[in-house]
């Protein structure tokens, strides 16, 4: 991924991203900039219409022309986003800002000839719900469930999707005539969260994903840490369990085989507790049942020590938790939350933040415009 300030352009961008509306010599202090380079800088950008001009009251005193705040333009660029799944696929149509402007949702295709066919068809119909023009249309975004090779645009595998080495930014890109950048759904949250979410204020943060399985992606001085191949962030197969349950990687006792969503409805099912999701096995918890509150205070305990680990060693001002399993704030959430405070030195307590939110259904597909979205403001 680029250098996120890459000049006094993208810098700019970057900051109005950050806080939204600012003044020149407020954008002249954040970017470290010249007042000079500013005023050119943003001349350009309201000619191309990438900004806007927002006047503000005077001073008390009424002296002096009043100050005048820039602002993105939210309509003058649009991104679509995907997100692939085994059980449907999820498209949005968001504005600059990350507003999503229309949403259409894809059943499961069996071929990625088949999603790709009904990706186009769908298309037509996003744009015209949004009343968005398709010359405004920058790019589109997609997220995986697997491994991807961002560089070259290639799904290598997906074990949910049984995909191999599918070029899916070729793939949508032609289908839609659009550029198109593919990453896997944990990094797509994690830039979302950076650009339109709730990490714009830090520069080092880390972004857990609770879903069937356990993603996370790391910020460090405000850039996406990738690891030497692409691939850092896989907390799901940190070991926790050595002589534990067979995960689908091979090896045993991995994070995803306790913590995971899709693990906790197989190991409340072997307890004859029949539910449908983490809201029904909280909901049994909170009434007393046993296996219930041991089931999700063990995956919580899990979650926790592993995130107390990458506490250590990445020292994050702030941990992310997206819920996508619905255990709102329960016993999973109390504690995975008490397991990182007590497992973390005393010094990282007062500066490592924990945020939980729940996802609402069209997070991931928003997160994948995002990235069409970083793509096309850091290549200005």
């Amino acid at each position: 991924m680029k250098p996120y300030f890459r000049s006094a352009k993208s810098a700019t961008i970057a900051a109005l991203l950050q806080h939204e509306q600012l003044s020149r010599s407020e954008l002249a202090e954040i970017t470290g900039a010249s007042p000079a380079s500013i005023t050119e800088v943003s001349q350009n950008l309201l000619q191309q219409g990438l900004l806007s001009e927002l006047p503000i009251a005077q001073s008390a005193k009424g002296r002096g022309r009043p100050s005048v705040n820039l602002c993105l333009q939210a309509s003058h660029s649009y991104f679509v986003g995907i997100s692939i799944s085994e059980i449907a696929t999820p498209m949005v149509v968001t504005d600059l800002q990350g507003h999503i402007m229309a949403q259409q949702a894809i059943p499961f295709c069996k071929t990625p000839g088949e999603l790709t066919a009904a990706i186009r068809k769908n298309y037509t119909t996003l744009l015209r719900d949004a009343t968005v023009p398709r010359s405004r249309v920058r790019g589109v975004g997609i997220t995986v469930a697997g491994i991807v090779d961002t560089d070259l645009g290639v799904c290598r595998y997906s074990a949910a999707l049984n995909w191999r080495d599918v070029p899916v930014s070729e793939l949508i890109g032609k289908a839609l005539k659009l550029p198109a950048w593919v990453d896997n759904d944990a990094n797509a949250v994690a830039v979302g969260e950076k650009f339109f979410g709730r990490a714009r204020d830090y520069l080092n943060f880390t972004s857990i994903i609770l879903g069937r399985t356990i993603g996370s992606a790391h910020y460090m001085h405000g850039m996406l840490s990738r690891g030497h191949d692409g691939g850092a962030g896989e907390i799901g197969h940190i070991t926790i369990d050595p002589k534990g349950t067979l995960c689908r990687c091979g090896r045993r006792g991995c994070l995803d085989t306790i913590a995971g969503g899709s693990a906790l409805r197989v190991a409340a099912k072997a307890s004859g507790l029949f539910v449908k999701g983490m809201r029904d096995l909280e909901r049994l918890a909170v009434q007393g049942n046993a296996d219930a509150g041991r089931l999700l205070r063990n995956a919580g305990t899990a979650l926790g020590a592993a995130v107390a680990y990458l506490v250590h060693i990445n020292n994050p001002q702030c941990i992310i938790f997206t819920d996508m399993e619905g255990f709102e704030n329960g016993v999973f959430r109390t504690a995975t939350r008490q397991t990182i405070e007590n497992n973390i030195l005393p010094r990282f307590l007062g500066s490592t933040e924990i945020l939980f939110s729940d996802a609402e259904p069209s997070f991931l597909s928003r997160s994948a415009a995002s990235i069409a979205a970083f793509e096309y403001l850091t290549s200005l």
